[in-house]
């Protein structure tokens, strides 16, 4: 009787039960080698990952390449960028973002001239002795150094 017909029977009619199906037989010799072959591909996969990770140790950088270090602003060129007194009143941030400390009357900032943002005069130099960029956001400075004499 096909199978769909099965659904279609009453309850009054008896289906006769399908046989067992027959066991798998499994040769335990295929299920040995394939169990070696597994434990070899896990074996040369660890190893080529102890080797790769050995290898990058040995070389400076950990196997990466190197970015240049980014070179600041030379002293001429941060002499030249323009200083402000802080006034209690005054339009922007009320708080240095390289040092976190409040800006008090008559502090010494210096004002950067492509984005606007306001430092301590101490902290943006040390900053700006070794990248060439604002601190807050990143803006690339681009200083006229004064005339040379």
């Amino acid at each position: 009787m096909p199978s769909a017909a099965r659904f279609l029977l009453t309850s009054s009619e008896h289906v006769p039960p399908s046989p067992p199906p027959e066991p798998l037989s499994v040769d335990i010799d295929l299920v040995v080698i394939l169990a070696a072959l597994l434990c070899a591909v896990v074996s040369v996969t660890g190893l080529a990952l102890v080797a790769r990770c050995a290898s990058s140790r040995r070389s400076p950088g950990g196997g990466r390449p190197q970015a240049p270090p980014d070179k600041g602003l030379k002293k001429k060129a941060l002499r030249a960028l323009p200083r402000v007194a802080y006034a209690a009143g005054s339009e922007g941030p009320s708080e240095c973002p390289i040092c976190l400390a409040e800006f008090v009357e008559g502090d010494e900032l210096r004002e950067l001239p492509q984005c606007g943002h306001g430092f301590h005069v101490g902290c943006v130099d040390a900053w700006l002795a070794s990248h060439p960029s604002c601190p807050s956001c990143r803006r690339a400075l681009v200083v006229a150094a004064p005339p040379s004499r």
